[in-house]
């Protein structure tokens, strides 16, 4: 029988199963799973997925129970279940409510698996590498629309404690190599997280797959706790390239990555001597050192909150460009640049962000239960929550439910860049029929057409919810030449925030 480390599979027979006889049930929407450790509440799993396996356990021994959820609320518990969580004890606090979109599904590692060739990304030295069953799937059972992109928990396998966070945004996305991981042995959870910044339950791996991942390379001091904000990802194809070229380096990544929401920022001995490198095209070429041997580091910053990635860094040596005046890393420190700084705890903010801690809970019909309630400590938008306290297990015959919604949050609110499928137009016609991907999270889309590439002179502007419209305008009549640019709106609690323009794409005329 398959063990993984710190993490248990929940199993059951389904209420949407007509074999299922007995409990077979159409109204059930979702099950809420509360998993206790020693009488004491662990953590509520508001939308459990069947067949789900949960990580981010201590060992230990457990009990479990279910309740069926309908429109008018949560039913009976299930008969209680104990099991026993194998592996160290982990330094995390399990948040106590998990009521957000269901856990992911399908968590193994491309690090170390002898059927991804060697020379894949995720296998040279200090790369971790996961991939996963995207929530954008419908055909699998954690499919969840609700879904914008992923909390990935790194713990170290020998002492228990965290060791990285990172935010990966996008519903579809289901794989991510991670750079500058110290050299060790680590065990990695998944999370999926939605637009109103609620967390699901840890994934662990799948059955089949090893539970642990090894990561060859250096030793390298840069662990950090899950209390801090999530960090961005580098972006994929990410190189410091020296080999033919005479003075300097340059910095290169793929064109395809969607760096919308950050800039990456270039480090020299630890001075950031450029803000924003990726302006532009996917490339940027530095030649202004004196000559010398020097480390280069490059970081992804969000915008929003300047909280950086850890680096992609490379010891190179460069001789000096005759045609400029070279200058040292402190004469070149670019001022624009602005590190993370945490904010000072403010309780007024707090509160106003999590809402009042109610008195007790509140059962699905509203009426207010006599006890103590699941109330889990409130945090700012892009902070997680270092601890809750234990609460007693229930003794009613309903399991309590917490009015408070969950603590955990994306790093920040970022939006997709959007891909256009389709655009044509019949010559001497005045309909446009435009086709684009859509973003996951979005609440609609702004659209341009213009008679130029670089959208110097806007002949349309359109705000629309479709993903597949026409656009009709007595201006495209007589145009021989038009482009389309479209970006993305999420609005979170009454704040809009907008993705990057896609790229322009020309509109296909045909005869």
């Amino acid at each position: 029988m398959d063990t993984i480390d710190n993490a248990i599979m929940l199993a059951w027979a389904g209420a949407d199963n007509p074999d299922n006889v007995d409990g077979y049930d159409p109204t059930v929407t979702a099950v809420a799973v509360y998993i206790y450790k020693d009488g004491a509440l662990v953590t509520k799993i508001g939308n459990a997925t069947n067949g789900g396996i949960i990580g981010g356990l201590s060992a230990g021994t457990y009990t479990v129970k279910a309740a069926n959820v309908n429109a008018k609320g949560e039913g009976p518990f299930s008969d209680t279940t104990t099991f026993t969580v194998t592996g160290n004890k982990l330094d995390y606090t399990y948040p106590q409510n998990c009521v957000g979109p269901k856990a992911p599904t399908g968590l193994s590692y491309i690090t170390g698996n002898p059927e991804v060739p060697a020379d894949n990304p995720a296998q040279k030295d200090n790369k971790l590498g996961v991939s996963w069953a995207a929530s954008s799937t419908p055909s699998i059972p954690s499919y969840d629309s609700s879904v914008v992109g992923y909390n990935l928990y790194i713990f170290d396998a020998e002492t228990g404690k965290p060791y990285r966070r990172v935010y990966v945004e996008g519903a579809g996305e289901s794989n991510a190599i991670l750079d500058s991981v110290s050299a060790g042995e680590y065990i990695v959870c998944l999370s999926a997280v939605n637009s109103k910044g609620e967390e699901s339950a840890l994934a662990a791996t799948s059955f089949g797959q090893s539970s642990k991942v090894t990561v060859k390379g250096v030793k390298l001091d840069n662990g950090q706790s899950f209390d801090g904000p999530n960090q961005p990802v580098l972006p994929e194809g990410l190189e410091i390239i020296t080999e033919g070229i005479q003075y300097g380096f340059t910095v290169s990544w793929s064109s395809a990555a969607d760096l919308s929401g950050q800039r990456l920022n270039l480090f020299v001995d630890g001075v950031c001597i450029k803000c924003g490198i990726n302006q532009g095209q996917p490339s940027y070429y530095e030649n202004r050192l004196a000559a010398g041997t020097y480390t280069v580091e490059v970081k992804a910053q969000y915008i929003e909150n300047n909280v950086e990635s850890f680096g992609l860094s490379k010891q190179i040596t460069v001789a000096a460009d005759p045609g400029l005046e070279v200058k040292t890393p402190a004469e070149l420190a670019d001022p624009s640049y602005v590190p993370y700084q945490p904010k000072e705890p403010n309780t007024t903010e707090s509160k106003e962000q999590g809402g009042e801690t109610p008195g007790g809970s509140v059962t699905p019909g509203g009426s207010e239960t006599p006890g103590e309630s699941v109330t889990p400590p409130t945090t700012s938008q892009k902070d997680k929550p270092s601890g809750t306290q234990p609460t007693k297990e229930p003794q009613s015959t309903k399991p309590p439910v917490s009015t408070m919604k969950p603590t955990t949050t994306p790093g920040k609110v970022r939006v997709g860049k959007v891909t256009i499928r389709k655009a044509t137009k019949k010559k001497k016609a005045k309909k446009i029929n435009l086709k684009f991907k859509k973003v996951a999270g979005a609440n609609k889309y702004k659209i341009q057409i213009s008679k130029t590439k670089k959208f110097k002179k806007v002949l349309v502007k359109k705000t629309t919810k479709k993903i597949s419209l026409n656009i009709n305008n007595k201006k495209f009549k007589k145009a021989k030449k038009l482009y389309v640019r479209v970006k993305a709106v999420k609005v979170v609690s009454g704040k809009t925030y907008e993705g990057a323009w896609s790229k322009p794409k020309r509109i296909k005329i045909k005869k």
